[in-house]
């Protein structure tokens, strides 16, 4: 994977010109290469981190905050109360880090609408925290993108300052300057 991307972390913002010349080798992202943004961040965290981040099927329920493998919602009786995956999973020590990548670049319906799932699903995991007792398991929510970043601010207001200690909002960037979260 390391030989598909030139640049670890970019010295400037991540736009959608960025992303499609940096990570798509200058096609329009979609199709074939959609995946390529994430693994992209996989990329980076596991240099970040020196852990292989291994994908999950690991999901919340949005109405009991439960954390349970779903590979299938749509069997699932309850099926729109869960949330999307997460996209990875890593192990340091006895701690269990959950990670979300997303990258969000440009302005639109679509971005607002992408961003508004990450804020709830954010919430869920505060939630999930709060109502499950887990002391083991902290959330790593990587938010790449011109478009989030813009948003950031809002972003962190998911969770409170209790969860905020299990639970990072940030890109790149702020993961690679403070790791060990």
């Amino acid at each position: 994977m390391t030989a598909k991307f030139k640049h670890i972390i970019p010295g400037k913002k991540m736009t959608k010109e960025w992303r499609t010349k940096i990570i798509g080798g200058g096609k329009p992202m979609g199709g074939a290469i959609s995946s390529r943004a994430e693994e992209w961040q996989r990329m980076c965290l596991e240099r970040i981190t020196g852990e292989e981040c291994t994908k999950t099927n690991l999901r919340l329920n949005l109405e009991t905050h439960k954390l349970k493998k779903v590979t299938r919602p749509s069997n699932e009786p309850d099926e729109f109360e869960w949330t999307e995956d997460f996209d990875g999973e890593f192990f340091v020590g006895k701690t269990r880090y959950l990670v979300n990548f997303k990258m969000i670049v440009g302005t639109g319906g679509v971005q607002t609408r992408s961003m508004r799932e990450v804020y709830h699903f954010i919430k869920c995991q505060e939630s999930y925290l709060k109502s499950s007792g887990d002391k083991h398991t902290k959330f790593l929510n990587i938010l790449d993108g011109d478009s989030v970043g813009a948003k950031m601010a809002p972003m962190r207001k998911a969770c409170s300052k209790t969860g905020s200690k299990k639970i990072f909002i940030g890109d790149t960037h702020e993961i690679k300057k403070i790791w060990k979260f």
